[in-house]
């Protein structure tokens, strides 16, 4: 039991728990001078500035100087790098997608996102989230690191954003992470029909493999290589329906080795033959 000003005993050791996670939230500690060079960031990351003060380098907030009491957003995929300025404390939050906690602003935040210019801002810390960061620490300190928890910790966060800022404050600080979506969508929509597999495709965009087929799967809310397959039969449908390419031509272009293989894949996934299915 707690008593107010006493320190408080933890019972439980949340490390052996298979449901102990620790790449939600984080504690970082840096020295003067340290300089973290330019890395490209496989998930939303949120950094909250506990004490200390940073200079942020990236395309969403060039040549920034962060402080004690602010916070700012770097979207997956984005490329930044810090120098440290004083000793610096900070807490890291990373998330894939922006928790909907209510229907009525978020609508009111992508409105103001599609109708108005938004700039990446760093925001200051409000009484409510001091709270919540100050709780935070104690549990992370604790080793407090049980998914179930966190996840209500991650509700929490996005309803003191949702209650605690405004309508443009909130769409500019969440604006990199949609940019950074349309602009994954467009890059896959583009680049699809030029790779051979999902590990081709993580390659083109400058991904490991688990991080693309995450941002994929958040992204498309479908996995990458259902996606894939489900698209380039439709390509080849169409191709063999409409185009002047010969079933050799069409079968080379996507990548078969044989008109055997295209054969078999075409009566795999459509029930025909490639001859069958332009006869049509």
């Amino acid at each position: 039991m707690c008593i107010s000003g006493e320190t408080c005993t933890k019972y439980v050791d949340c490390s052996n728990c298979e449901n102990y996670q620790k790449h939600i939230f984080k504690l970082r500690s840096f020295p003067w001078g340290v300089f973290i060079p330019r890395e490209k960031c496989s998930q939303n990351i949120v950094y909250f500035i506990l004490k200390g003060e940073v200079w942020v380098n990236s395309n969403e907030h060039p040549d920034t100087i962060i402080r004690e009491g602010e916070f700012l957003l770097q979207p997956v995929g984005s490329e930044v790098e810090f120098r440290v300025h004083t000793p610096t404390e900070c807490m890291i939050y990373l998330f894939d997608r922006v928790q909907n906690v209510c229907e009525k602003r978020y609508q009111g935040t992508m409105t103001y996102i599609t109708r108005s210019e938004t700039f990446p801002s760093v925001l200051k810390v409000c009484p409510p989230m001091q709270a919540f960061l100050q709780g935070m620490q104690k549990y992370l300190k604790d080793d407090l690191l049980c998914s179930g928890f966190l996840q209500a910790k991650r509700s929490e966060l996005f309803y003191l954003l949702n209650c605690y800022y405004s309508i443009n404050e909130i769409a500019d600080f969440y604006a990199p992470v949609y940019n950074y979506t349309r602009s994954f969508q467009f890059f896959v929509i583009n680049n699809y029909h030029k790779v051979k597999d999902v590990e081709d495709f993580a390659q083109l965009g400058g991904y490991s493999v688990p991080t693309f087929r995450r941002i994929f799967k958040d992204t498309f809310d479908e996995p990458v290589y259902k996606w894939l397959m489900r698209h380039k039969c439709q390509d080849i449908q169409q191709d063999l329906l409409s185009s002047d390419l010969s079933i050799k031509d069409i079968s080379h272009k996507y990548g078969f080795e044989s008109l055997a293989n295209f054969s078999h894949f075409c009566r795999t996934n459509f029930g025909k033959s490639p001859r069958a299915l332009r006869s049509e």
